[in-house]
């Protein structure tokens, strides 16, 4: 993917394909209402005969004149998920696909991670000799410091393992190195490249801004975790932390963006991964 001027754009895939039944991910996605949306006829991103969605787990790396600024970190190597096999243990090519990409984890200047569910994270780190340690190892790792907060409140206050255990194995790592830099949700990390705050999957959910004066694109990680929510942003994820925020966070960043022909890239969205939103009588529309 490219953006016209000083941004290059490249996704590199941890994990993609058959996910889940749509009601494992969007609780108001029952088999009466998924069937009725548009999005249940493209085969790019739902399969019927399995009644799966299909996603993808990736990275977006952003290459200017100054930086390579790697966007979430996806689900990791030999972490320890036993709910989600898909996730358990891993033995991905991630590293390798990096490189493949001239891309290779050393070159990496910036890690930001939009939240820090533990599919954003988990390449955080990588084990060596049965120790967590940053898996790029000259990057500053950009959180939003309400969303570190979150986190650390919940491990500390709940009595059921949070976040699969993501803050031993793939946040208290960087911590420790002290490579974390954590920023408010109007940072700058260089001219054109900013952070923007769209709180409701998370506390501190954030998106990634490019703008070079002719063009847009939004790196938005979860804030849309699937293109049916596009037309249905009503519909909240089960894993985002106030539903009702989520939806307003998501139908007004969908307003804001229509019609401006900026690019919209997600962190789950299969081939095509960037849209543009259109808005249409009935609410909104995504253009691949």
């Amino acid at each position: 993917m490219r953006v016209n001027g000083p941004f290059v754009i490249t996704r590199v895939v941890d994990l993609e394909g058959h996910f889940r039944a749509p009601q494992f991910l969007l609780p108001d996605a029952t088999p009466e209402a998924f069937g009725a949306t548009r999005t249940f006829r493209d085969p790019r991103f739902y399969d019927p005969e399995r009644g799966s969605l299909i996603m993808s787990f990736h990275s977006l790396i952003v290459q200017t004149e100054r930086s390579r600024i790697l966007v979430d970190t996806c689900v990791g190597n030999d972490k320890h998920r036993p709910m989600l096999p898909e996730w358990h243990l891993r033995k991905g090519s991630y590293l390798d696909d990096l490189a493949a990409a001239k891309l290779p984890a050393d070159s990496i200047t910036h890690v930001f991670c939009t939240h820090l569910h533990a599919d954003h994270i988990g390449w955080n780190t990588k084990l060596v000799n049965g120790k967590w340690v940053p898996t790029f190892p000259n990057a500053k790792y950009i959180m939003h410091r309400k969303e570190v907060e979150h986190w650390e409140h919940v491990r500390r206050t709940s009595t059921e393992p949070a976040n699969h255990r993501s803050w031993d194995d793939s946040l208290q790592p960087i911590l420790d190195s002290g490579q974390a830099l954590l920023v408010d949700g109007d940072h700058e990390i260089e001219p054109g490249v900013r952070l923007m705050c769209l709180p409701g999957h998370t506390p501190g959910n954030c998106a990634l801004c490019l703008d070079d004066g002719k063009q847009k694109a939004f790196l938005v990680g979860d804030t849309i975790h699937h293109p049916v929510q596009v037309e249905r942003p009503h519909w909240s994820s089960n894993f985002c932390w106030d539903k009702a925020q989520s939806a307003d966070t998501r139908a007004k960043f969908l307003g804001d963006v229509a019609d401006t022909g900026a690019w919209i890239i997600p962190a789950h969205f299969a081939p095509p991964s960037s849209v543009r939103i259109v808005s249409e009588a009935s609410g909104f529309w995504y253009e691949a």
